[in-house]
């Protein structure tokens, strides 16, 4: 079901005027409230959700203040769980097609999903673009522009983000890209 643009009016408020660090509860009944599917122990500081998406946050996940999620319709953004979504992250599924010959070069929109995995950990700052996939126990590092797919156990930064380090499983240590 997709988020309900009415409710999100008034949630957006109430959430921003809340405590950050206080009333998770709350924040996750309002949210539910406009027809997000929120995980056991999901904790929101302060977050604006905007558009007619379908947003999925799984189990023990944190979502840190000014976080910004923006839909479109008929996309989806899916948090896995046990994530860290820092401060002032921004997700975006909407984009356009391009008009060259027309009045202006952004013409129809339209979303592309998003995924973030299991364990996922994205720095303050950082822009998620649609279309993207993040892989189970990635890391995104601070004010990253995430515009294609990271693979599992990756760090990954700048601007557009690049593969830093990778995880090596059988080795248990980190190796640099």
């Amino acid at each position: 079901m997709s988020l309900r643009p009415g409710r999100l009016f008034i949630i957006n408020k109430v959430v921003r005027a809340l405590p950050g660090t206080r009333m998770f509860s709350l924040k996750r009944k309002l949210l539910a409230f406009a027809g997000a599917k929120l995980g056991i122990n999901v904790r929101v500081m302060g977050l604006k959700v905007s558009g007619p998406f379908e947003l999925q946050v799984g189990d023990n996940t944190f979502i840190g203040e000014d976080t910004f999620l923006v839909g479109a319709i008929d996309s989806h953004i899916r948090i896995g769980r046990d994530c860290d979504i820092s401060s002032r992250v921004t997700i975006v599924t909407g984009t356009h097609e391009l008009t060259p010959d027309g009045d202006k070069m952004a013409g129809e929109g339209f979303g592309k999903d998003i995924v973030i995995g299991n364990g996922v950990w994205v720095g303050i700052g950082s822009i998620i673009l649609g279309g993207v996939t993040i892989g189970n126990r990635a890391i995104i590092g601070a004010g990253s522009v995430v515009t294609k797919d990271v693979p599992d156990y990756c760090v990954v930064a700048g601007n557009p983000a690049k593969i830093i380090k990778k995880y090596d499983n059988v080795l248990k240590i980190w190796e640099k890209a």
